[in-house]
């Protein structure tokens, strides 16, 4: 294959892994029907500042990823599309980064083995194809040792350099951690020949990093300072504090062991990187003298430990090492691919991702849980990919395995979407609900999911996402007692201490809970008694689904 095609086609198969079967499902849970909701509710009633989530502040997390949906909805982009673009162009731009700093680094040809490294890394394709916060911020950290790099690496480039720091600032008011981005400058600590890079005015690059942090973190402040609302003083004290350190030393969930990412995340989302690697660690420790190598190693290894030292660890968080890696990588794949096991590794692991979704498919759970629909993705993509190892063992491991992922995520994004939807989202359930109450009904949501709200058909109540569940409950009580037209939708397990759970008002199990769809004719006497009621938050009419 010739070099100028072969980088043309790396392009053309990570738009396919990037882009394939947007607009064909609705935002899934965790997070996605969370950063929709929120980003729809900024359009809807113009409170852009401070995100709310149905009608309530929302208090984990900064603005800038549901700003990126919202301006798309504003311009009038389905949310089908508009969930999902925003992640989908952080990858893309990522790709771009890493790929031109590969070129200017060790010239075109290692930078098209960096395309087709990082284009079909797992992790770094699973993160841009979904609306969570993590790809955009993967993005400003790859921006910001983007510029750092091209002024210790290339330079100097005093205008990179100030730019890989206004990056990390835009990424700590994306998901707070965007200074990893600097980890890049930790090598300057042992070495002369990079700290004669820094003249006097680099002092000027933590200003710019406060400069753009303060883009937002300004108005947010006055805002909180002016406001009489205490749950804006709330946000600004938990984002300036419980959102950083407090819950980077003290995490309440998600805990795990300090190897947690090295054991059981990064062999397989880091594929095929996690194979490699290992073969290269004699050479980077020979090699560690060269800067372009140096850096790219120090991002990895310090982002990894970074993220393990903290009790509170997700997958996700260690995605912004991936291109950091491939640049690693890169320089040395033409000797790997010289080598007899790790051709043998790569194309193993390749040939067991089609197996498992092949023997998933016939397996009598997976039927039960994903129906007719969902087998055929799982059949129909692990054959596919079995196809495309066979029609390409002539070429490369690493062209087989850029046309296998291409055929895992095209299956995914055109098949697997659009069959899987009804199962990860409540939109039957609330269209039974609005069956029910009839157009005249008030709706709460008890315990409430984003997905539940985001598919209803008409402004809903909710009772405090946080709040303590007899408060809620209370909230409910009272609630349904206004009049015959009031309902509270809830999983079973947070009503029936109040409710009668009749059969006919059951509408399924969905996310976790069996929903119940009550009135005060089910409210049970003495419910809750004594205990204060929640506070009542209302959303705006989002208006993304159809009343029936």
């Amino acid at each position: 294959m010739k070099p100028e095609t072969e980088y043309r086609l790396g392009w053309l198969l990570l738009l396919v892994v990037v882009l394939a079967g947007i607009g064909l499902r609705w935002p899934w849970p965790a997070d996605e029907p969370r950063f929709a909701l929120i980003a729809q509710e900024m359009v809807n009633t113009g409170q852009w500042l401070i995100p709310h989530r149905v009608g309530e502040l929302y208090p984990d997390k900064p603005p800038i990823f549901m700003w990126a949906i919202a301006v798309l909805l504003w311009l009038k982009v389905p949310m089908k599309i508009a969930f999902l673009l925003p992640s989908a162009l952080a990858g893309i731009g990522t790709a771009w980064l890493t790929v031109d700093l590969a070129k200017r680094l060790h010239g075109p040809r290692v930078a098209t083995w960096c395309l087709w490294l990082l284009a079909f890394t797992i992790q770094f394709s699973l993160q841009s194809r979904t609306a969570q916060i993590d790809m955009l911020l993967v993005f400003w950290v790859t921006l910001g040792g983007y510029g750092i790099a091209r002024h210790l690496l290339l330079g100097p480039a005093w205008g990179w350099y100030f730019l890989g720091f206004a990056a990390a600032g835009f990424g700590v008011i994306t998901k707070g951690v965007g200074v990893i981005a600097l980890f890049l400058l930790l090598p300057l600590i042992w070495r002369s020949d990079l700290r004669q890079k820094m003249a006097k005015k680099a002092w000027l690059g933590p200003l710019v990093l406060i400069a753009a942090i303060a883009t937002w973190g300004l108005p947010m402040l006055w805002y909180a300072a002016h406001s009489s609302n205490p749950e804006a003083m709330a946000y600004r004290d938990n984002i300036l504090f419980n959102q950083t350190a407090n819950r980077y030393v003290h995490s309440l969930g998600h805990k795990k062991p300090f190897w947690y990412y090295v054991v059981e995340v990064a062999p397989v989302f880091w594929l095929p990187l996690s194979v490699l690697a290992p073969f290269l660690v004699k050479t980077w420790w020979r090699d560690k003298v060269k800067p372009e190598i140096l850096l790219p190693l120090v991002m990895v290894l310090a982002t990894v430990l970074f993220f393990s030292i903290s009790p509170g660890k997700r997958g996700v968080y260690i995605t912004p090492a991936v291109p950091w890696l491939t640049l690693a990588i890169a320089p040395y794949l033409e000797q790997l691919l010289s080598r007899v096991w790790p051709k043998r590794l790569w194309m193993a692991f390749a040939w067991l991702l089609s197996l498992i979704l092949i023997v998933a498919a016939f397996l009598h759970k997976v039927l039960e849980q994903l129906g007719t629909h969902g087998r055929v993705f799982l059949l129909g993509t692990g054959i596919a990919m079995a196809l495309a190892l066979l029609l390409t063992r002539r070429q490369s491991p690493m062209h087989r395995w850029g046309w296998t992922l291409a055929a895992f995520w095209a299956g995914y994004g055109f098949i697997g979407g659009p069959a899987l939807d009804s199962i990860r989202t409540p939109r039957d359930i609330m269209v039974e609900v609005a069956k029910r109450i009839g157009p005249d009904g008030q709706l709460a949501l008890l315990d409430y999911k984003e997905q539940f709200a985001l598919f209803a058909d008409r402004p809903v109540t909710q009772f405090g996402f946080h709040g303590p569940m007899d408060e809620q409950r209370a909230s409910a009580r009272d609630w349904v007692q206004r009049g015959p037209q009031y309902y509270v939708l809830g999983p079973k397990e947070n009503m029936e201490q109040c409710f009668e759970m009749k059969p006919e008002d059951n509408l399924g199990e969905r996310h976790g809970g069996i929903w119940y769809l009550v009135s005060a004719k089910e409210l049970k006497a003495g419910c809750e008694p004594g205990v204060t009621p929640a506070p009542l938050y209302k959303g705006p009419d989002y208006g993304l689904y159809q009343k029936p």
